[in-house]
């Protein structure tokens, strides 16, 4: 099985960033020294998986190779470090294994030069490309800052066009962009700075502010991810959608929560990026309910061609009706197909923001290369929360949650009930599994499988919280479906 693992300035889709650089023409002083970190996971339940990580640079060649055995169901640590190449390298990656294998990246940015000097971003890897990639939400101002790379999966030579519109759908003066991507390789793409990538100079066209959307297509396979920097400092990153038909999204954790009414101390709210990918306006139905499965906030609106409707749940005054300390789900419907993606934000502003992508259906089997329980004595360092959606909107659902340790030899399993529509949370620290969880112990990196013999199937995402002394992040990550 092979994993496409891309790379970029500031993130990399995949295992390796060491070094970003400062960009003058961005209102900050830029983005901190970067790397990158893959966890590789074995989704055999019996057998070892080889696995080799070979490093592209931009330019489409290999420059390094890494080799490591992961025992069944278990990960390991591809780290920045590990191929040996030099401060600054930039590319991309292959991973490879006879084993079914799948992959989380975590793309850290230390010696920030705002907030509290640290940053991250999650998002997986993907098995295999598309011809046609959206990202709903991606942004210009003096506040936010959005980079997309795309990577060529294909034997030969990717040629893209890049279409930029508005989120009212207007397409962007020079659009759409061309370019042609090695095959191996990647690319970046900064709204900010055009010398990121020097054939896409008519990106200065983008006004500031401004907030849209990206669809990228190619006659060959390609994948992609967009990451968003913000100037108080933190980062947040979500995989590309894939053009799939899908007339449904699901958004398995969403946060309306305003703790002191003043929303400081640990608030934190969600924003959803819905998009039509028609040639003509449709009507979305935006449902959210609790975590029960009630109906808390229902309303309609409509999406012009090629549009992408933001909503931000601290901000609308529609979100209102669900008070201050809503936490649950949505499902957003239509008659065409559409996609989304969801980014949150967690008070204080330094480092603590994530996103992920919108999930078009439930799959059976799902699996989190990794989640953390750490502690160092009575601090916590590391935490995880994995949130399951029931899609199906009648029926309550049985759902196994598997949290896999000791080299994937043992495991706790917690067995939950999911109401229809309903969504449930599982957390290393917090909550009503805390304390079945903590036999994992207090250094703990592991995987998460999560089944249901629901035949619609399940959502799923995955948070990481990491705190330190002197910073904290959060990145946030899809579950993978496998068979």
């Amino acid at each position: 099985m092979r994993l496409r693992l891309l790379g970029t300035i500031g993130f990399v889709l995949g295992l390796m960033l060491l070094a970003s650089v400062a960009l003058a023409s961005y209102p900050d002083e830029g983005f901190g020294v970067a790397r990158t970190d893959t966890w590789v996971m074995n989704v055999h339940h019996t057998l070892d998986a080889n696995v080799v990580a070979t490093y592209i640079d931009r330019s489409g060649y290999p420059s390094a190779n890494v080799v490591k055995t992961i025992s069944p169901t278990w990960n390991a640590k591809f780290a920045a470090t590990d191929p040996g190449l030099d401060s600054g390298w930039l590319g991309s990656a292959f991973v490879d294994s006879l084993r079914p294998i799948v992959s989380a990246v975590e793309a850290q940015w230390q010696d920030v030069p705002r907030g509290d000097g640290q940053s991250a971003a999650g998002y997986i890897d993907v098995p295999q490309g598309s011809n046609e990639l959206y990202f709903p939400g991606v942004s210009k101002s003096g506040y936010w800052r959005s980079r997309v790379s795309i990577q060529c999966v294909d034997t030969v030579d990717c040629d893209v066009s890049m279409t930029y519109r508005d989120r009212e759908g207007n397409v962007v003066t020079g659009s759409p962009f061309l370019d042609t991507i090695e095959a191996g390789s990647q690319e970046s793409y900064d709204l900010w700075d055009p010398s990121v990538n020097p054939n896409i100079p008519e990106q200065q066209y983008t006004p500031s502010p401004w907030f849209g959307s990206l669809q990228v297509t190619s006659t060959q396979e390609i994948a992609g991810v967009a990451v968003t920097h913000a100037r108080k400092g933190h980062a947040s990153a979500y995989n590309s959608c894939v053009a799939t038909g899908d007339a449904t999204v699901y958004f398995p954790a969403l946060n309306r929560r305003n703790f002191g009414g003043d929303w400081q101390g640990q608030s934190d709210w969600s924003t959803l990026s819905v998009q039509n990918t028609n040639a003509f306006t449709i009507t979305a139905y935006l449902n959210f309910y609790d975590p029960d499965g009630t109906l808390e906030l229902r309303f309609a609106e409509e999406i012009g061609p090629y549009a992408s409707a933001a909503y931000n749940m601290k901000t609308d005054t529609r979100f209102e009706d669900l008070e201050d300390l809503f936490g649950g789900s949505a499902v957003v419907t239509s008659t065409h197909p559409i996609v989304g993606s969801c980014s949150g934000v967690r008070y204080p502003y330094d480092g603590l923001s994530a996103a992920y992508t919108g999930v078009p259906g439930g799959s059976s089997k799902l699996v989190f290369p990794v989640a953390y329980r750490v502690k160092a004595g009575t601090a916590w360092r590391k935490y995880s929360g994995v949130v399951v959606q029931n899609v199906d909107p009648e029926n309550e659902i049985t759902v196994y949650t598997h949290w896999v340790h000791a080299d994937g030899d043992q495991h706790i399993e917690i067995i939950s009930d999911i109401a229809a529509n309903g969504s449930h949370g599982y957390n290393t620290r917090y909550g009503d599994h805390a304390a079945a969880l903590s036999t994992l112990g207090d250094d703990w990196s592991g995987t998460v499988v999560v089944t249901t013999t629901s035949p619609l199937g399940i959502a799923v995402m995955a948070h990481n919280t990491i705190k330190y002394p002197d910073y904290a992040y959060l990145t946030n990550y899809n579950g993978v479906a496998v068979e």
